[in-house]
């Protein structure tokens, strides 16, 4: 894989008062500021000493992850007494041939924002995906999607030969766990709520027009339509180079202790030309139709 290198940031970030300064000028952070304002009432009733005993978690876990891939090299054999969460980030990289980049990568729109990307990745064909790592007890697709597409815009800005591929809410909690890509909200809608920020408009709604479980599950039947596709591929290829071995060597058949390879020589079939006997035998056609049944689907064109 091509060597990714990113642009480092400007923006200083004080861990131990969890601060972003830019020179002199202090950044805010954007969760408790753009995604607050867009989704306020996420963690409304939920008691303070809880949210903060899950933030002292979720913290544990960012540490674990970052870790694992900086230290570790993304290596479960060289990981000592792995939490389980660790285990199931380990597989998740494994099962999308995710390769670590960077962790905690700070991006900016270098005026008033400023956020660390838990982690930046790149698949085998040099793809950029965006992560962000959650524990919290109920997975908020919205607000995610939402804090990733301000990263990636702001990533994309930072480095613009690069362009993100895809967003994924990592996300772990009570022995579960889930790789979510999500879908890009567009830069008019990151405008616009900033621009409601910043003015302290208090008459702004951020409108969610699908319902957030649809595109959810729309982003998981994209991503895992892609990668049936490749493997669909890498599928006909090997196949190929077996007919070739077998052609080569003149073996008609093999049997090992996995499976049979059967060779099947070229030849020519005849079909039934079901179009050119309507037209022509419209009557005789139709006596021999038969009715059926079909369960309702759904019809699935991805444009993206």
């Amino acid at each position: 894989m091509k060597q990714i290198k990113l642009k480092t940031s400007k923006v200083k970030f004080i861990e131990e008062t969890h601060q972003y300064f830019l020179g002199k000028k202090e950044l805010k952070g954007i969760t408790g500021t753009l995604i607050n304002k867009a989704f306020p009432n996420t963690y409304k009733g939920i008691p303070e000493n809880v949210l903060m005993k899950a933030a002292e978690r979720g913290g544990m876990i960012h540490q674990a992850f970052e870790l694992f891939c900086t230290v570790c090299d993304a290596d479960i054999k060289s990981y000592p007494s792995p939490i389980p969460e660790v285990c199931d980030f380990s597989d998740m990289l494994q099962a999308y041939d995710l390769h670590h980049i960077a962790s905690e990568y700070i991006v900016s729109d270098d005026e008033n924002f400023a956020s660390a990307i838990d982690g930046v990745f790149a698949d085998g064909e040099g793809n950029l995906y965006l992560a962000d790592y959650k524990t919290t007890a109920t997975l908020h697709y919205d607000n995610v999607a939402l804090q990733l597409s301000i990263y990636a815009r702001w990533f994309e800005r930072m480095n613009p030969k690069l362009k993100v591929k895809e967003l994924v809410c990592m996300w772990f909690k009570n022995g579960q766990s889930k790789f979510q890509p999500l879908a890009r909200v567009e830069d008019e809608k990151i405008d616009e709520l900033i621009s409601a920020y910043l003015s302290g408009d208090e008459e702004y709604r951020y409108e969610v027009a699908i319902p957030e479980r649809f595109s959810a599950l729309e982003q998981e039947y994209r991503l895992v339509t892609a990668r049936l596709e490749l493997l669909k591929m890498q599928q006909d290829d090997i196949k190929e180079q077996l007919l070739k071995m077998m052609e080569a060597n003149k073996q008609k058949s093999i049997k090992t202790s996995y499976g049979s390879y059967a060779y099947v020589a070229a030849s020519t079939t005849k079909r039934f030309d079901s179009k050119l006997f309507k037209e022509e035998n419209s009557d005789e056609y139709e006596k021999y139709l038969k009715e059926s049944e079909s369960k309702a689907s759904i019809r699935i064109t991805l444009t993206k």
